[in-house]
């Protein structure tokens, strides 16, 4: 097993998180989990017709990578046992040696091999991923015969949408991202600001101060109220600027651009958001015929035809604004999409989070990186006292920790959507048969907990889904400001999100903040908060 220290594969993209703390684990638990082992390999490679999800804080060929290492390192173990065996029965069964000698040479075969299989993953989780200062882990994968360079290729493509569209296979879009934690969206109304009164800051002619009436009356006199006028007394038409006209396009590149100005690139050196991402991505399905089923899957590019078109094989733009923290383990993404119907800026907001990785995969931090002679003698003898419990293991269910189906060398497998046949002569029987190559799920999503172990890691959450919340609304605000737009609607729908976050935070009770619904509500002293749907 060689380890890839550059690129062989030539022309492979940029794995921008190869040495980070998440594909570390996570490549360490393919070693330590042979059910997480078999779902990798059976994703990315059974299934490698499917388009592979976002990576997000990972590298996914490098876990791939790991995964098809330990799953070699597993077969290997079974293929000297199995081969070893039948060579002694045979040399048994000719005379060639007597059965006293073979069944005790048998036992030592299958011990050996199992002893060598658990030094060669202590030797890997300790050493080449191991969390060392100045060592351990640098990114590096080994290479397999099943990890070929059109793989790497299109995998490392793939997990970064380098076209700008991520095809998704489910029910929602953001497939990679982990938890819906915290969603909303309102409307505005895009009128034109009133003419005047905007530049003098006051919503209303009649809370003008004094000292102020006789500036405000030599400039815009026909805003005053009539002497003696009362409220209820129709008024004439409020004088308003004509609205810029804008597109989404224009609304979505400003506020990308802005958040990432003021959050990182502008903001002093202590206060930037590290590990701030702001992209924008299109989201569509990819449902094919299987008549239509090319070798190889091109990439969807370009922009829709329309913005948000209401069909089912539409692509829908979202800006992306992503925060990778505790060293890319805990990722918080903000989507935010805009629409204009009617005169009208509908926006979305919508907080994914990928919390940590499960508890075992932290195993490999605390594995010791020397084999001494003392922990070798403990293994050994760990491997006589469950040798009954992995020989049933392996009569019983001999699925578990292996490849569902036989993988051939080029060989491809395709899921055929099933969809349910009502028809009175069962008529979908002569329909033609459809291929779903979307992304279902992400190898980080099937590894990650269902609660956050850490105090700090939920607070961080819950400080970055306010911080980009905060500063999307008053770039909106801005945007729309600089586009002669009443602001009136835009700060009560405003004043409302906000007041939403004061109300959930003070639902306490002293318990903490969890933000399975928004980021209030109470859980059981000492348990650690769920991660769920938020509202």
């Amino acid at each position: 097993m060689s380890d890839d220290r550059g690129d062989p594969m030539g022309n492979t993209p940029d794995r921008q998180f190869a040495t980070s703390n998440a594909t570390r684990l996570l490549s360490a638990g393919t070693y330590l989990d042979p059910v997480y082992r078999k779902s990798v390999i059976r994703e990315l490679l059974a299934h490698r017709f499917r388009v592979v999800a976002p990576a997000y804080g990972y590298d996914t060929v490098t876990v791939l990578a790991h995964a098809l290492a330990a799953h070699k390192l597993r077969r290997d173990q079974l293929l000297v046992m199995a081969g070893g065996t039948a060579l002694l029965v045979v040399l048994m069964a000719t005379g060639a040696i007597s059965v006293a000698l073979g069944l005790p040479v048998i036992v030592w075969l299958v011990w050996a091999a199992a002893f060598l299989r658990r030094i060669a993953t202590l030797h890997i989780l300790a050493g080449r991923l191991g969390p060392g200062e100045g060592g351990g882990f640098d990114g590096g994968y080994p290479v397999t015969k099943a990890l070929t360079g059109d793989l790497v290729r299109k995998i490392a493509a793939e997990q970064v949408a380098d076209r700008g569209v991520v095809l998704y296979g489910g029910y929602r879009p953001f497939v990679g991202a982990g938890a819906l934690v915290h969603r909303w969206s309102n409307a505005e109304l895009l009128v034109g600001a009133r003419l005047g009164l905007l530049d003098e800051g006051f919503a209303d002619p009649a809370h003008l101060p004094p000292d102020m009436l006789a500036h405000v009356a030599a400039t815009v006199p026909e805003h005053l109220p009539e002497p003696g006028s009362h409220r209820g007394q129709a008024a004439d038409p409020v004088r308003r600027k004509e609205v810029i006209p804008f597109t989404v396009d224009e609304i979505t590149g400003y506020v990308g651009a802005r958040m990432s100005a003021e959050l990182r690139d502008e903001a002093p050196p202590e206060q930037r958001v590290e590990g701030l991402t702001v992209e924008r991505r299109s989201y569509a399905t990819a449902l094919t015929a299987v008549r239509d089923l090319p070798r190889q899957w091109p990439a969807r590019s370009g922009a829709p035809a329309a913005h948000w078109e209401e069909e089912y094989d539409a692509a829908r733009e979202y800006l992306c604004v992503r925060v990778g923290s505790w060293d890319e383990e805990l990722v918080t993404s903000i989507f935010v999409g805009f629409d204009l119907k009617g005169r009208t800026l509908h926006t979305e907001f919508s907080t994914y989070v990928l919390p940590p990785l499960i508890q075992s995969f932290h195993l490999a931090d605390r594995l010791t990186g020397r084999l001494t002679g003392r922990l070798m003698a403990r293994v050994a003898w760990h491997v006589v006292r469950s040798a009954p419990s992995d020989l049933a293991r392996l009569i019983l269910n001999p699925l578990r920790e292996r490849l569902p189906r036989r993988l051939r060398r080029g060989r491809v497998l395709v899921e055929i959507e099933q969809p349910v046949d009502t028809s009175e002569f069962r008529l979908g029987r002569y329909a033609e048969d459809a291929v779903n190559r979307g992304a279902l799920i992400s190898v980080r999503e099937m590894a990650t907990r269902g609660d956050f172990p850490h105090y700090f890691q939920e607070s961080d959450t819950i400080k970055y889904t306010r911080i980009v919340e905060r500063r999307l609304l008053q770039i909106i605000r801005t945007f729309l400001q600089e586009h002669n737009v009443d602001l009136a609607d835009h700060d009560a729908q405003q004043t409302n999100v906000l007041q939403q976050h004061f109300g959930d935070n003070n639902d306490n009770s002293g318990t903490g903040n969890t933000m399975h619904t928004r980021t209030g509500g109470n859980r059981p002293a000492g348990g650690n908060p769920p991660i769920g749907q938020g509202a």
